[in-house]
This record gives structure tokens, C-alpha cells and sequence, in this order.
């Protein structure tokens, strides 16, 4: 499957996809420190692996994914430099680490996750945490419960990070928000 028919599909599905902007603030990270190899937590269909294969400095990407149904799309992505993995983020345990983290899954529980994955990252490494801000939910009147309390952890999620210590997190107000996140 080619990026155009990837992209199209996810459209298709509804299954959300990195935006534009963050994609090229990432990219910009990644060229300007030389990154070469990328953990992403939460594949989906594999959109933002293959825009980050694209990048001629990196060389290997890790993705992993807990839905079989995506894994199985993702799987269909074919680049030598992505290797797509179907396997719980709570549950998988890297023995490498990575320039670059980038989380975007389970929104709910990303402290844990940034805390799991922290260790994962080289000193000079990046993590990035996508949608922090969930604008898509904030304006809009009539949520269901879900969906309030998701919008409700994501704000605590959003203010556990700011009084973090053990680490550096700068916020961006970038399209649906990220977290930039460094080691001390």
C-alpha cells in the first residue's frame, strides 16, 4: 500500500492521522538533531510510521499496535525500515532505546506510559506526545460520558506533566497540541 492510498483509506475509516503541521515540527526535530531510529506507540494504520520513513536520516522504526484489525492494515505498509509489531504498549519491553519516542495511544493512561517509556529514550532523545489537548472534544456541548471523562484525563494527564520534575516537558500549541519531553 502506497502513502496516498494509506492516507485515503484512514480518511475513509475515520481513523485519525498525524496532522500536517505536527508532522512537520517532528520533522524538523528529527533532521536539526539527526535522529535515526523512532519508537511509536499506537500505529494505527501505519500513516505517521511511513511519513517518518520518508525522513533520509532515519533508519529504523519500531511501531506497535494492540488492535489486530490495524496492525493487520499497517502490516500491509511495506518499507524496509519500519518493523510494525502487534503487541500491548503496557505490556511490550523494549531492550533498546530511541532518538525519538513518539506516543500516541491511550489517551487515558499516558503518564504511565511516558514513565514506561522514558527509560527507552538516549539521553539526547525527544518524546513526543500527540493530541494533549483533545480540541476536537473542548468546544462542544452534548459529549457523552466517554468522552468527558477522556477529555478529563487528558486534562489531568496535561497538568501531571507540567509538575513533572525527573524530566523537561515543553507544551506546544501546535495543531491538537504536543508534549515535548527530555531527560534532565
Amino acid at each position: 500500500m502506497d502513502f496516498n492510498e494509506l492516507k485515503a483509506l484512514c480518511m475513509e475509516k475515520h481513523i485519525p492521522i498525524i496532522r500536517e503541521g505536527t508532522f512537520e515540527f517532528i520533522k524538523n526535530k528529527i533532521i536539526k538533531n539527526n535522529y535515526s531510529s523512532i519508537l511509536e506507540i499506537g500505529t494505527a494504520y501505519g500513516y505517521s510510521a511511513l511519513l517518518f520513513a520518508s525522513i533520509s536520516c532515519v533508519n529504523k522504526i519500531v511501531s506497535i499496535e494492540k488492535n489486530q484489525l490495524s496492525y493487520t492494515i499497517a502490516k500491509q505498509v511495506v518499507n524496509n525500515k519500519i518493523k510494525f509489531m502487534l503487541i500491548d504498549a503496557f505490556i511490550f519491553e523494549p531492550k533498546e532505546k530511541f532518538d525519538l519516542i513518539f506516543l500516541d495511544a491511550c489517551k487515558s493512561k499516558q503518564d504511565i506510559l511516558v514513565n514506561k517509556y522514558l527509560n527507552n529514550l538516549n539521553d539526547k532523545g525527544l518524546m513526543v506526545v500527540d493530541n494533549i489537548f483533545l480540541k476536537k472534544f473542548a468546544n462542544k456541548k452534548n459529549l457523552d460520558y466517554q468522552k468527558i471523562k477522556l477529555m478529563e484525563k487528558v486534562n489531568q494527564f496535561h497538568d501531571w506533566l507540567l509538575k513533572q520534575k525527573n524530566f523537561n516537558v515543553e507544551i506546544i500549541d501546535l495543531d491538537d497540541g504536543i508534549a515535548l519531553i527530555t531527560k534532565n
